[in-house]
């Protein structure tokens, strides 16, 4: 009776085992742009009828422009301002200092990467993380340069598949570029500096050393 019991066990064990591995595994959850036409831009009055390709890959974020061939060796900041009329809009990006904007936009990545990276002993660092973020807000770099701007109007829909209105509005973007080696050295001394600001220890120089050697694969 006992082994019998004993041979039952090992058999429910591997079924078990076997419908764990047949479950198919989540599909990652993807953030997708809604839907939206482009009703008219900078080159509407000037004959152009062909966006350039920065203005598109932008609504899906910095990193997707930075996959086009042309930006492919540099960071990207696309300072982007909204509004409901041309000249308002227009008027609030010549007034804006983009100095600020760019260190906001940097300081959201490097949190974004930090929390991606693929390191263990990240709760021993939390603090020398949060300092690198709020000194990224806070520094200036140098190196980024316009290198376009454009405006547009653009008409956004539900994002139901249906394309039921949702509402208008022109923005105005503003491309800003650097070269990767340029703006990975000025974090690279930021990374560096708060390290020497942490209390030392075994552990937590060893977490701080691998969130920083993985920190260029997720930025």
């Amino acid at each position: 009776m006992k082994k019998t019991l004993y041979v039952l066990a090992i058999l429910l064990m591997a079924l078990a085992a076997m419908g764990c591995a047949s479950k198919p595994k989540p599909t990652p959850i993807e953030t997708k742009t809604p839907p939206y036409d482009i009703l008219q831009h900078k080159g509407t009055t000037l004959g152009i009828t062909t966006l350039p390709g920065w203005i598109e890959a932008s609504l899906q974020g910095p990193k997707a422009v930075e996959r086009l061939a042309d930006y492919k060796d540099k960071f990207v900041v696309v300072v982007d301002v909204t509004g409901r009329d041309l000249e308002g809009t227009s008027l609030a990006a010549q007034r804006l200092n983009a100095d600020p904007e760019i260190s906001r936009y940097l300081s959201i990545r490097v949190k974004d990467t930090f929390a991606g990276a693929q390191v263990g002993d990240k709760d021993k660092i939390e603090t020398y993380m949060e300092r690198v973020v709020k000194s990224v807000s806070e520094a200036r770099f140098s190196g980024f340069l316009k290198a376009a701007d454009w405006w547009i109007q653009i008409r956004w829909y539900k994002p139901d598949g249906k394309k039921v209105f949702d509402r208008d509005e022109f923005r105005v973007l503003q491309l800003y570029t650097i070269d990767k080696e340029v703006l990975n050295r000025q974090l690279e001394k930021i990374l560096k500096g708060e390290q020497t600001a942490e209390p030392k220890t075994p552990e937590k120089e060893r977490a701080m050393q691998a969130v920083q050697q993985a920190f260029y694969e997720g930025f």
